[in-house]
């Protein structure tokens, strides 16, 4: 039951679904210390992280303003752990993944009929809140849920072609959720993970034709029943993408490159952009804006605050994930499971999009739960391979 709480807990908000977690940690440590099972601390891709978090410690406490800036960076390394907890725990179970699969599902039902009903109150908005009051993080649970969730079904029609009947809706319905919160970002990275599902699945060209006809049909609904969020789309998609002057993202992407090139080998520690932004005015000046709490993009960030040598240990760190995913196998030759996985990891890390903090809580519970969710995929995929040998 603690396994599908997730969908309570993180409907209640930020803090909330930290508590949910932080306590799987806990109760992943402790399962560790009763059945003596540490192999995990011998992963590659969680010894990198590891380097990379004494990395961020390190960058706190030399910068300008220490005391903040370990907020942030001691407790970051909770992410990766619970990377390697939620795997190993649904595999003890052969009914977790079910029960998550379950919380996401009605995690997502809820967000949709909250969703609905703010629209119909506040039909001018731009984007939406769902559950988190004055707070838009609605985008981020639609594709924090809804893209594992829409992978998973989809991959059931590849097995059962007959689940198409129930699974292409589902599909349709998570992108026309994600069209109605007016996240541009969110809806554009959803199509991206299910197109390269498709794609390097090999899926029938029937299966496209269905969930491309349903996802344009939701586009064409959700676009005549709120013109707002057609003419928002619009806009945004011709005149507001992150590399143009007249988008929200321009100006934060821009003042953390020039902080990278001011501090280029050891950056000026994590969640020091404000502070450093309105520090130095000639950072300050390049724009009429105030200075942001970060750039909102992971790499911009990560390149700024932790300098060259903290990207690249993130970077071996992410290559060191997708090693993971693909040890021991034909990349010619994937199995649904590890596909699956390669997609959900490719879209939370795309290079060319944009993010919350890259450190905090904020988007990072999302894709982190993303990024478990892969590797437990993968672990099904040996449990069941170790199985057949047997």
């Amino acid at each position: 039951m603690w396994i599908f709480s997730v969908s309570v807990f993180t409907l209640l908000g930020n803090a909330a679904s930290d508590i949910w977690l932080s306590m799987t940690i806990v109760i992943f440590l402790l399962y560790c210390y009763v059945e003596k099972e540490w192999f995990w601390l011998r992963k590659t891709w969680f010894q990198v992280s590891f380097v990379f978090w004494i990395w961020l410690i390190a960058t706190s406490l030399m910068s300008q303003w220490p005391g903040s800036s370990l907020e942030d960076s001691a407790a970051w390394i909770r992410f990766p752990l619970f990377a390697i907890a939620l795997p190993i725990l649904l595999s003890r179970h052969p009914k977790a993944r079910n029960f998550f699969l379950a919380g996401l599902i009605v995690s997502l039902a809820v967000l949709l009929i909250v969703l609905v009903q703010e629209r119909i109150n506040n039909p001018d908005a731009e984007r939406l809140y769902g559950t988190w009051g004055q707070s838009t993080k609605s985008g981020w649970l639609v594709l924090g849920f809804g893209l594992p969730v829409s992978i998973w079904a989809l991959s059931e029609v590849r097995k059962k072609p007959r689940t198409a009947l129930w699974a292409v809706p589902m599909v349709a319905l998570i992108y026309a959720t994600a069209i109605l919160t007016g996240e541009i970002y969110i809806t554009l990275a959803l199509t991206l993970g299910v197109s390269l599902f498709l794609i390097f699945s090999q899926s029938s060209f029937k299966l496209l034709l269905s969930v491309g006809t349903l996802g344009i049909v939701g586009i064409f609904t959700i676009f005549q029943l709120v013109p707002q969020v057609a003419q928002r789309f619009q806009y945004s998609l011709t005149h507001r993408l992150p590399w143009l002057e007249g988008s929200d993202y321009y100006v934060p992407w821009s003042r953390g490159l020039e902080i990278f090139q001011r501090n280029p080998i050891m950056g000026i520690g994590p969640k020091n952009h404000e502070s450093y932004c309105n520090f130095i005015s000639e950072v300050a000046s390049m724009s009429t804006t105030a200075c942001y709490p970060h750039p909102h993009q992971l790499y911009i960030q990560t390149a700024s605050e932790t300098g060259l040598i903290g990207l690249t240990i993130f970077l071996l760190m992410i290559f060191a994930l997708f090693s993971e995913l693909l040890r021991g196998k034909d990349w010619r030759a994937l199995s649904l499971s590890t596909t699956s996985a390669l997609c959900l990891l490719i879209t939370v890390l795309w290079p060319i999009s944009t993010y919350s903090h890259a450190f905090g809580q904020h988007k990072n519970f999302f894709t982190w739960l993303a990024i478990a969710w892969a590797l437990s995929l993968v672990a099904s995929d040996s449990n069941r391979v170790n199985v057949g040998k047997s």
